[in-house]
This record gives C-alpha cells, sequence and structure tokens, in this order.
C-alpha cells in the first residue's frame, strides 16, 4: 500500500461499514512478493533510523501527535465509519493516541543504560534498537494499537512495516499519510516506514516468517498467536491476544459502582475488547441486588448508528462475528444458562445481553469478544479464586470490595497479568504495562514497556583504568 514512500492504489479488496455493509473503500491485497520487497526496503534503511539523535525521534512523535490532535474529529469519525464503534469512544481513542506519541516522545530521550563498576575498570549499558519490526494490528482499536507498536518503534529507532487488519484499515492510512508528510518535512527516507495491507494469512504470515524481520509485535487471537510462535523463529515477538477475564463482587462491594462499572467495561465496543468483562463471579449473599442493578443499568444504553453521539452500543465487525456471537448465547442458553435481558440480534448488532450461567457453561469458558455479560453466583473468594484460574486465559481480572487487605490477597492469588481492584478488567491507561500470561500473550505493551521490548542491551567492558 505505502513502500519506499510510494502509493499503491488497487482495489483488491473491499472494505464495509459494520452498521450498514455499505462499501467505504478499497485497499490492495499485497502478494508475497511484494510484501519481501518491502521487508527488503526496510531493512536497508535501519541505520536510518538507528542514527537518528534523540531530539529528531523525539520532533518526529510530537508532531505526529500534534497532526492527530488537528484532526481529531475527522480520525474519529473513520474508526467509527470503519470499525462500528460509537463516536464518542472513537473520539476517546483518538485523545489516547495522541497521548501515546507524546508518551514516546519522552521515551525518545529517557533510554538510559546502567553503570556497574569494577576493580579496574567500568561496565556500560545501552539501549539499541533491534532493527526491523514488524507490527500486526486488529480492527478493534484500529488507531491506538497501532499507536502503541508505531509510537515506540520510532521512538528507539527502529524500521516499521504495518499490517493492519484488512477490517478496519482506513485510520491506519490516514496515520500512514501523516507520518509520510512529517518524514518528508524533516528530509527522512520514507523507507524507514511501510504500509502493508492485505490477507493476514499472507502479509502477516511473510512478515512473522521472514528472517530480516527481527521483531513481530502482535495484537491479536490465541491461535494466530500460537502460530507466530511456531513459525517467528529466532524473532523477538510481543503478543497481546485474547481473554474470558474475570469480575469478582464480593459481598462487603459498593453493588452500585460495581454494576455500573460491569456494564460500562462489558458493553464498551460492543464487547470487542480483548480486556472486556468475560463473567462476573459475584457472592451468593449480594447476586439479587447485583443483578438487578446490572440490568436496570444494561437497560439504560442506546444501541445504533455509531455515528449517533448517544450511542453506546455499535455493531460488530462482521455478519460473520455477529453470528457467532448468537451461535454462543443459544449454546449458553442450550447449558442451562438463564437469559436477563437481551439476547436478540438484528444484522451485525447484538443487543446487550445479560445471562445467569453456571461456571462449566460455554460463555465462562471463550472469548465471546461481543457483548455478551455471564453472571455466575458463587459461595465465597476460594470458589471466585477457584474459577477464576480454571482457564486457559489470564490478561486481566477485576476485584470489588471495601476491603483493601482482602483485594491483595485475592490479586497476589490470581493467576493474571492485571488485576483491576475497584474497577472491571476492562480498565486500562496508555503508561502502564499491559499484557497477560498464559495463552493471553508474552512481553508488555505499555510506551515504557514496549521501549525496552523493542530495544537490545548492548554491554560495553572498559578495563584497566589505572
Amino acid at each position: 500500500m505505502f513502500i519506499n514512500g510510494e502509493w499503491i492504489f488497487r482495489n483488491d479488496l473491499e472494505v464495509f461499514n459494520p452498521y450498514n455493509l455499505e462499501v467505504i473503500g478499497y485497499i490492495p491485497s499485497l502478494s508475497r512478493k511484494e510484501v519481501k520487497e518491502a521487508i527488503s526496503i526496510a531493512q536497508e534503511h535501519k541505520d536510518t533510523m538507528k542514527e537518528l539523535s534523540p531530539s529528531q525521534r523525539y520532533s518526529i512523535l510530537m508532531n505526529i501527535a500534534r497532526e492527530i490532535q488537528r484532526r481529531k474529529e475527522e480520525l474519529a469519525k473513520i474508526i467509527s465509519l470503519d470499525a462500528g464503534k460509537p463516536i464518542r469512544q472513537s473520539i476517546i481513542e483518538v485523545d489516547r493516541s495522541i497521548g501515546v506519541f507524546k508518551l514516546a516522545a519522552f521515551y525518545a530521550k529517557e533510554m538510559r543504560g546502567e553503570t556497574i563498576p569494577l576493580e579496574d575498570g567500568i561496565i556500560l549499558t545501552k539501549r539499541e534498537p533491534v532493527g526491523l519490526i514488524g507490527a500486526i494490528t486488529p480492527f478493534n482499536f484500529p488507531l491506538n494499537l497501532v499507536a502503541h507498536k508505531v509510537a515506540p518503534a520510532i521512538a528507539t529507532g527502529n524500521v516499521v512495516v504495518l499490517h493492519p487488519s484488512s477490517k478496519a484499515p482506513m485510520v491506519a492510512i490516514e496515520l500512514t499519510k501523516i507520518i509520510e508528510s512529517i518524514l518528508k518535512r524533516k528530509n527522512i527516507p520514507l523507507g524507514v516506514f511501510h504500509l502493508l495491507t492485505g490477507r493476514g494469512d499472507i502479509v502477516g504470515d511473510e512478515i512473522v516468517r521472514n528472517e530480516k524481520v527481527n521483531m513481530v509485535s502482535f495484537t491479536g487471537s490465541v491461535e494466530v498467536g500460537e502460530s507466530i510462535t511456531r513459525n517467528a523463529g529466532f524473532k523477538k515477538i510481543t503478543l497481546e491476544l485474547g481473554g474470558n477475564n474475570p469480575t469478582i463482587v464480593l459481598r462487603d462491594a459498593d453493588i452500585e459502582m460495581a454494576a455500573k462499572s460491569t456494564v460500562k467495561g462489558k458493553f464498551l465496543n460492543a464487547g470487542q475488547v480483548c480486556i472486556s468483562v468475560g463473567k462476573v463471579l459475584v457472592e451468593e449473599e449480594v447476586a439479587d441486588r447485583f443483578i438487578e442493578r446490572v440490568v436496570e443499568e444494561t437497560k439504560k444504553l442506546k444501541v445504533g448508528n455509531p455515528l449517533i453521539r448517544e450511542t453506546d452500543v455499535g455493531p460488530l465487525i462482521t455478519p460473520e462475528s455477529a453470528e457467532r456471537v448468537e451461535s454462543l448465547i443459544k449454546q449458553g442458553l442450550e447449558e442451562g444458562g438463564k437469559l436477563l435481558y437481551g439476547g436478540k440480534r438484528e444484522g451485525n448488532i447484538v443487543y446487550p445481553t445479560v445471562m445467569e450461567v453456571d461456571a462449566d457453561n460455554i460463555l465462562c469458558e471463550v472469548e465471546v469478544f461481543g457483548p455478551v455479560l455471564p453472571i455466575v453466583r458463587v459461595e465465597n473468594i476460594e470458589e471466585a479464586i477457584e474459577i477464576s484460574n480454571n482457564t486457559i486465559y489470564g490478561l486481566h481480572a477485576g476485584i470489588f470490595t471495601k476491603d483493601i487487605n482482602k483485594a491483595f490477597k485475592i490479586a497476589d492469588k490470581l493467576e493474571y497479568g492485571g488485576v483491576v481492584i475497584n474497577n472491571s478488567p476492562t480498565f486500562r491507561v496508555d503508561n502502564m504495562p499491559f499484557g497477560g500470561i498464559k495463552k493471553s500473550g508474552l512481553g508488555r505493551e505499555g510506551v515504557k514497556y514496549a521501549v525496552e521490548e523493542m530495544t537490545e542491551i548492548k554491554t560495553i567492558i572498559i578495563k584497566n583504568i589505572r
């Protein structure tokens, strides 16, 4: 699509508006040969990026942030049209992306090493770029998750080949235009950044397998993540994968706050969030009151056109995604689940759904990736912890309690990359370490931590100092 400063325009793949299924654009579907050529060009520019000074990298990133700010409303609308995200949520995503580029600019000047004394010398360490980073991004946060890979890569002096999801590539195209204009303004060769659109089994697969790529940073499904670990060879890998994230509500919790946070955390972006609430485990003593408040809050949600400001829940990304979620709801009911609210699908829209289920229900075992909230009654804390840990996933968990000692005790026992106390597991800010354990991922994102992942430590030893 954008290779060595040249735009490639072909109508190979249609891009649809998830809300009304109208075609909003076309993208090239690059061949494996074209991807290999782009990677070879990128490799030739590794020294260009490495030799940029911290001030130059800082300036690039701050200029990107300013241009995103200038075009905020336009970019938010593109996200809503492309990914079906309600416009208010799209505006928040753009604001977060601006912050990511600013944070990365800060860390461009803050890559520090250390000194280690010797009897007759000194050891110095410094961080150097890994070289060529393959960034593979999903549809659900089509700007912010691109920012989380591209911004730290620039800050650390790496070249980038970016492969956005073909389901929602349009805002990545606009970001590439912004990067292109700033690189031109600063007389930096355009071969340091490439945008490669097309099918994941060709473009993404070649990025993963190509020996000239030094690191793959991927956000997406567990299945693709497992494939990457098998095929990447001796590359560095960062994987941000799926989850079925438990929210534990204890009897001493603020039930009003817990219900509101759960509903907000579950139905954000129609549940298409890797840290969306996967299931709620609520102590029996407060279960009826909690469920009543959750249903009341869910009924308040406005469903429909993402471009209308009042909309809270928009469509799922594709008809296939909506059909899959509908099928999971039916299976959950067949396995004894009780429908408390919702359960209806119209086209790509699945209406916010609340169900009461047992812990072994399908909805508690898989990543639904849709607006379905399963609630499980538990007898005590020990049962909640056992259910929470009995999973292949380990991304985020949430705990609601007024007892901070109890909260820390539970947090220590939960096998998750992140534990959120008195908020849903959907909470994230862009400067915190983010990632999972088990099959939820490898490595950490969050700008500071991505900077560490995208660099190598070089050790320099000076001996015989008198």
